[in-house]
């Protein structure tokens, strides 16, 4: 019955893995030949990939993997795992939460960077991985080769634009993020855009958030129930205590809310939210 059992698992696996057809656009990619053993992960079953981590895709919208060795002329190899999101917001999001502090910006796709010989960047709505293998192959061709997979995503890859609203002066490069839900604790207060600033007023973490005015004032009010802060919303600068995140300035008007995190006085920072676009 075991053996029976274990058979049916294995035959289920492949009757999944034969019913997703390998996307043609990356089978052959200058000069690098996909590799027969290829491996596909579904939102039901990545944590057989990434355990640890599947949760937190998941919470960006992850859609499928691809997990594809390749190899050249030369016999050199390298591994891709190709990540797809629900759209190119999520990808951004899941990238820029793995993307390290100390990351040197390359020019791969919308973004990417260098670490420990893996390439790492964002094309679409792909946030891509290329690992090198055995028989290694140089650090240039591991570059060419993911130029060559991000232009099979898309031909003019971007970052988000609402990047821009973000005032230029004090940003940390490479430090955006995109959190996909329930920001500061708040149900449903999802997609908001952060990025550290460093200022002659010391560091902060300065927030966006733009939707329907009505959004707006439901998820400040589930904030201030949370903090137990007994006003009404209003179109106003609120200087607040948060018991978690500490010192917090929101700015509110008509269908945007902004704000000043993780400073010690963060009305120093307030004319950073004078200068959002």
């Amino acid at each position: 019955m075991k053996k029976i059992y274990a058979n049916c698992i294995i035959l289920f696996s492949c009757l999944i893995l034969t019913a997703q057809s390998y996307p043609s656009k990356f089978t052959n990619i200058n000069g690098w030949r996909a590799q027969n053993d290829k491996q596909y992960f579904s939102t039901e079953n990545l944590y057989d990939h990434i355990n640890g981590a599947s949760d937190f895709y998941l919470g960006y919208k992850f859609q499928d993997l691809w997990v594809v060795d390749y190899r050249n002329q030369e016999g050199q190899l390298v591994t891709v795992e190709l990540y797809r999101h629900k759209s190119p917001l999520y990808a951004f999001g899941i990238y820029a939460e793995e993307r390290p502090a100390s990351a040197s910006s390359c020019s791969i796709g919308a973004e990417g960077f260098i670490e420990e010989g893996t390439a790492f960047f964002l094309a679409g709505d792909y946030y891509v991985k290329v690992f090198n293998g055995s028989p290694a192959a140089p650090k240039q061709s591991i570059l060419d080769f993911s130029h060559k997979v991000a232009e099979r995503i898309c031909e003019d890859c971007q970052l988000p634009k609402e990047l821009a609203n973000f005032p230029s002066r004090g940003k940390v490069k490479m430090s955006e993020r995109y959190m996909a839900e329930n920001f500061l604790g708040v149900t449903g207060f999802n997609g908001v855009f952060t990025s550290l600033y460093k200022t002659e007023s010391g560091s902060c973490r300065l927030f966006i958030y733009k939707g329907s005015d009505a959004d707006c004032k439901a998820f400040l009010g589930r904030y201030f129930d949370r903090l137990k802060y007994k006003k009404k919303v209003k179109v106003k600068r609120y200087d607040l205590e948060d018991p978690y995140m500490g010192k917090v300035l929101i700015d509110y008007k008509g269908g945007v809310i902004t704000g000043i995190l993780d400073s010690s006085s963060p009305a120093l920072h307030a004319e950073l939210l004078d200068s959002i676009q």
